[in-house]
């Protein structure tokens, strides 16, 4: 009993490795999400000034460096215990959450449904 056991666990490591290993780096979907959003942005004034707002306000900025700084300490923390990865999985969520709310912000309705796509497909 046990070696088949030790088989179906052999088996599903495999099939993690060879399920890590099809896929792909995301790089080219989050240019391609980056550049068509600037695009639009850029191509609306409206979406500009609420941009250039955003980037001028000092208790923004404040806001978002405390974030990122705190952001870099949760995810570079050493470990593979299940509160570790759990305060990482919550970082990951709340950074997807930053987003979101910074894209409903500028108003941008189709927006976040490619983030969260592009995210969920590559980076789960």
């Amino acid at each position: 009993m046990s070696s088949y056991s030790t088989i179906l666990e052999k088996k599903t490591i495999k099939e993690k490795v060879i399920d890590m290993s099809k896929r792909e780096i995301p790089i080219m979907s989050i240019i391609g999400f980056i550049g068509i959003t600037g695009l639009v942005i850029f191509m609306n004034e409206e979406k500009s000034k609420l941009l250039k707002k955003l980037i001028t306000d000092k208790l923004f900025l404040t806001s978002l460096t405390i974030i990122i700084g705190f952001s870099i300490h949760q995810l570079w923390k050493s470990g593979e215990d299940s509160e570790v990865l759990r305060r990482k999985k919550a970082t990951k969520e709340a950074i997807l959450g930053l987003i979101i709310a910074i894209l409903a912000y500028l108003d941008l309705k189709a927006a976040p449904f490619f983030i969260i796509w592009i995210i969920s497909y590559y980076l789960d």
